[in-house]
């Protein structure tokens, strides 16, 4: 699935379906992806009334639309209008009870624009402009601006799926299979891009040696089971807490004596640590560092 972003415009060029896909700001290719679509089951979920105190009153109403958001403690919330209210009744709902209500594709449509505004400021939708980012791609001018994509060869149209993937400036890459149809040159170019690249990528790939050269964390899946190698920073942090333990030692003489015996913390038991010492705190007990070992 390679070219499932550019095979219904073979007869663009690179310039102009990238203009074509951000011309009203946000990704028209995420728009039509069929997990964003909404079915008629979930449209008449979200034509159900609910009930919604509006001027001290509960009233039952429809939502219309979405209108802005803004961050909560732990989420966010949206402004969301009511059928036939105006814009004075609008109210800030969190996203939890919307996705309960079923607006969860509605969410993700908007928080898409939302992400696409932030990317948009960074740069304008200009054929020049379009031009300079297929090129830092490695697409020249010729095949970018002057030639259509049906002629393009399968590394560069690789190029421009991944110069198209790129342009709103994502702080987070995806990339399945990357290495398709790229030569050895485009393949180590990759290699560096990503290795400077300041966001997160997470890679899906079975070229060992392009996975080797670029991945701090590598996830395997052998027969169904999963190992996770490299990058262990809450394995390292792990070791470096330990629980003291009381064993019983019997020396040459019959004599007993409990000793402490250290080993490593599995993460649950971690996990189970810290809930105690942070129910001793709410208590209003004092944890030195000392008796942290014993929680």
């Amino acid at each position: 699935h390679a070219f499932h972003h550019v095979e219904q415009h073979l007869e663009k060029t690179p310039n102009e379906y990238i203009r074509w896909r951000y011309q009203y700001g946000e990704d028209r290719e995420m728009v039509n992806k069929a997990t964003r679509k909404i079915s008629p089951e979930e449209e008449a979920q979200m034509k159900k009334f609910i009930q919604w105190e509006i001027n001290e009153k509960i009233e039952k109403v429809q939502i219309e639309d979405l209108y802005g958001r803004r961050k909560a403690k732990r989420s966010f919330e949206y402004e969301v209008q009511f059928v036939g209210r105006s814009y004075e009744d609008n109210a800030w709902i969190s996203r939890e009870k919307l996705e309960e209500w079923g607006f969860e594709k509605v969410l993700q449509a908007f928080d898409d624009k939302e992400a696409a505004k932030a990317g948009a400021w960074t740069r304008s939708l200009t054929a020049v402009e379009v031009e300079k980012h297929l090129g830092d791609l490695g697409l020249d001018a010729e095949f970018a601006t002057h030639s259509r994509i049906k002629g393009l060869s399968g590394g560069q149209k690789v190029k421009v799926v991944l110069a198209a993937a790129m342009w709103l400036n994502p702080h987070l890459l995806v990339l399945d299979e990357p290495t398709n149809y790229l030569d050895r040159d485009s393949l180590g170019a990759l290699s560096l891009a990503i290795k400077e690249f300041g966001g997160g990528v997470v890679i899906i790939s079975h070229n060992r040696e392009f996975t080797d050269t670029v991945t701090v964390e590598k996830w395997s899946v052998v027969a169904g089971v999963l190992t996770v190698t490299g990058n262990n920073y809450t394995q390292k942090n792990l070791e470096k807490i330990v629980m003291k333990e009381e064993e019983v030692k019997i020396d040459a003489f019959g004599n007993v004596e409990k000793v402490k015996s250290t080993r490593k913390l599995s993460r649950k038991e971690l996990k189970d640590k810290q809930k105690r010492r942070a129910a001793a705190k709410k208590r209003g007990e004092e944890v030195s560092d000392s008796e942290e070992e014993d929680f």
